[in-house]
């Protein structure tokens, strides 16, 4: 029989309330649904384990995130090294034609400026909580958003209709 803190959320709530969250985060910077799904599951598999006290909502979103890009950045290395061939995905979380094009674009932009605009459009962190999540300088991470937006609209003008 589990224990549970009846002023803590149970682990079925936090996992539905940050599900997607880790998951888009780890599709943005794995870019395919089956690394990302094992990405997802190594997070909550961590958080199951460590069962880590949160000081409120933003904590619990910063460890979320940060335990993703940690977990990301392990299997981008031990993807690496085995030279894996990439699997295609070929149902993407996301939905409109428009929507398609623009994940299409990011996932050839450096991992750098994906996670940087992933995180600050997709995930609404200010530009110093993402610094502080990557462990960057403000302005490097405001240099780095503006250099991602400029790769991004320069490949979003050589799409048809995307100008």
């Amino acid at each position: 029989m589990q224990r549970e803190d009846h002023h803590e959320p149970g682990i079925q709530t936090v996992i539905l309330n940050q599900y997607d969250r880790v998951f888009k985060l780890a599709y943005a910077r794995t870019k395919n649904r089956h690394d990302a799904e094992d990405v997802t599951q190594e997070v909550f598999l961590r958080y199951v384990r460590t069962r880590p006290v949160f000081e409120n909502a933003d904590h619990e979103k910063a460890w979320f995130l940060r335990v993703t890009m940690n977990c990301s950045s392990s299997l981008h290395s031990l993807l690496s090294k085995v030279q894996k061939m990439p699997l295609q995905d070929q149902d993407g979380y996301v939905s409109s034609p428009e929507e398609d094009v623009l994940k299409e674009v990011l996932h050839h932009l450096p991992q750098k400026y994906r996670t940087v605009l992933h995180l600050h459009y997709y995930e609404d962190l200010k530009i110093k909580d993402v610094a502080k999540l990557l462990g960057l300088k403000e302005s490097a991470v405001k240099m780095q958003l503006t250099r991602g937006r400029k790769l991004l609209q320069e490949e979003l003008e050589k799409e048809d209709g995307y100008v």
